[in-house]
């Protein structure tokens, strides 16, 4: 009975053959590009004509998933003043044509992003404004480094967005990451929050100068004791969000799409698709690349407790960036998803921003 119920959904939700705008608040069609057709749910007020590319993280995270349960709860705040487009990438497990991407599968990323944006703009007349979280604020920050002026969206931002790697720039990374743990110390000394473990961390910083491996038996030991001083002191700082069993069931039932073999991930894993992102990544080198963000308006967010795109890795990349059209937010009490744990205040700053 719940393979027939599958089916059944799954050829009600087929996409059609020819696109008509919709007015409606939601819409799910296919965006063609070469032979891949590229998954696309819009939702929200299209009558503001400004339409919010969402660029998921992960990499390769389930964006519809994302959408349909409404994790980041956009649906009552955001999606009330703009429509936010939610595409898939390639590889979560969809198949919707040929993805078979060589070696280039950043450059093709980008590609797709660069047709979804041109589509939505052309189709809804609409003022495009291009967002990323973590992963995809990085796809963010790469499409307007290769795109430059010829880009669509008319506004970046990118969101929790890290642009140093374990390899490229592992010492660059960890020297954020120190001064991170530095700052947060005293930061959270002044605000009497747990003022004997932090002058525990400062001791340990003054005796470690420097985050790297050491030879030995244990040569990631100073990573590990500084991952154990931010589980132990700074998660506590804010609340994630659980995910709970009806958003799966929501997700498998209500997602426009067949979302079976996107939680299976198989093309994902088999194809090594993840390892193949990670050394692109580290290749490409993108904090060397930054000064080629000169025109574009982009606003830069994190939290001031995301451990994982740190505030001072984020002050360093708005340094970088030459663009007179740049802004950097730094959210208080939140942390790697700062768009849940202060929503309020993101949704202020993304209105701000776009207008």
């Amino acid at each position: 009975m719940l393979l027939a119920s599958i089916l059944a959904f799954l050829l009600c939700n087929c996409s059609k053959e020819t696109f008509e705008v919709d007015t409606a608040s939601k819409t799910f069609f296919h965006v063609k590009n070469g032979d891949y057709l590229i998954p696309v749910l819009l939702r929200g007020n299209t009558a503001s004509k400004k339409i919010i590319l969402y660029v998921q993280g992960g990499p390769a995270g389930n964006t519809l998933d994302f959408a349909t349960v409404d994790y980041p709860e956009w649906k009552n705040t955001l999606e009330k003043d703009y429509a936010i487009a939610y595409y898939e990438q390639r590889g979560t497990g969809n198949r919707q044509g040929n993805f078979d991407f060589g070696q280039n599968i950043l450059q093709t990323y980008i590609e797709d992003l660069h047709k979804v944006a041109a589509f939505l703009k052309k189709a809804y007349g609409a003022e495009i404004i291009m967002m990323g979280h973590s992963f995809g604020g990085g796809l963010t920050l790469r499409y307007m480094i290769e795109y430059g002026q010829s880009g669509i969206p008319q506004k970046y931002i990118a969101l929790n967005a890290p642009v140093t790697t374990d390899v490229s720039t592992a010492s660059l990374r960890w020297q954020f990451r120190r001064a991170f743990l530095f700052n947060t110390a005293k930061l959270e000394i002044s605000r009497n929050r747990k003022v004997e473990r932090w002058n525990e961390v400062l001791k340990w910083l003054e005796k470690t100068p420097v985050i790297e491996k050491i030879p030995g038996d244990a040569p990631y030991q100073l990573m590990q004791q500084w991952n154990e001083y931010i589980e132990e002191l700074v998660y506590p700082n804010y609340a994630e969000k659980n995910v709970k069993v009806r958003d799966y069931l929501k997700a498998i039932f209500f997602s426009p799409y067949n979302p079976i073999p996107a939680y299976l991930r198989k093309d994902f894993e088999d194809k090594g698709i993840g390892s193949l992102i990670l050394q692109e990544e580290e290749d490409y080198v993108l904090i060397n690349r930054l000064s080629k963000i000169d025109q574009q308006a982009v606003l830069l967010i994190t939290g001031r407790y995301d451990d994982i795109c740190v505030p001072e890795e984020l002050s360093y990349v708005f340094e970088k960036i030459p663009s007179p059209e740049k802004q950097i937010k730094i959210i208080d009490e939140a942390g790697h998803d700062s768009f849940l744990h202060q929503a309020a205040e993101f949704n202020q700053i993304l209105k701000s921003f776009i207008q």
